[in-house]
């Protein structure tokens, strides 16, 4: 794999990762509300389901070209689609309001099956591997890579959030516009390299 692919690949997950997402805005609320220690178990299980999200879509995209080579073509396209979609989506996307001081569940297992029902994350998986790593193999050894680094770039933008909590959340409400701009762009760029 060609490292402008892995680095046009790390500003993929980041662009499309460090936006607000179910992740993202359940931290900043844990945080604010509980501060940074009481949310280390959720952060450490969300970090776990998106390592094994990812894995289970770099394996099920490996073993279908394995049976189904010509996929991979498809999968291409369609991760590309995918990515455009969501630079529409962040474009668009406004702030909402911070939630309540209602009590949040801040256990691991909480943020583990988050993961599994986290559609942003699952489609991220399946568009990034086939359109960033099936073209160069699939071997073992980039499932891998393609995991831990997806599950890194994630994981930075939830610290980020968490760390921030309720100071981040006010700068993006002023500059929203700005920053989806900019992410939407990176996320078009992102998918005019996995189409070349």
């Amino acid at each position: 794999m060609p490292f402008a692919v892995y680095i046009s690949f790390i500003t993929y997950a980041c662009a499309a990762t460090f936006l607000p997402g179910p992740n993202n805005v359940l931290l900043l609320t844990a945080a604010g509300q509980n501060g940074f220690k009481k949310c280390i178990p959720l952060i450490l299980g969300i970090w776990t389901g998106l390592l094994t999200v990812m894995l289970i879509a770099g394996s099920f995209c490996s073993a279908l070209n394995a049976f189904i080579p010509s996929v991979v073509p498809v999968f291409k396209y369609a991760g590309a689609a995918y990515i455009l979609y969501l630079a529409w989506k962040t474009f668009r996307y406004k702030p909402i309001e911070k939630e309540s001081k209602e009590e949040k569940t801040l256990k691991f297992h909480n943020g583990f099956l988050l993961q599994f029902l986290n559609v942003k994350v699952i489609m991220l998986g399946l568009a990034a591997f086939p359109g960033y790593f099936l073209p160069y193999g699939h071997s073992v050894g980039l499932v891998a890579v393609f995991a831990f680094t997806m599950t890194a770039c994630c994981g930075t933008g939830n610290l980020i959030w968490t760390l921030g909590g309720s100071l981040i959340y006010p700068f993006y409400n002023r500059f929203y516009k700005a920053i989806n701009l900019i992410m939407a762009i990176l996320l078009i760029y992102c998918a005019v390299r996995i189409l070349i």
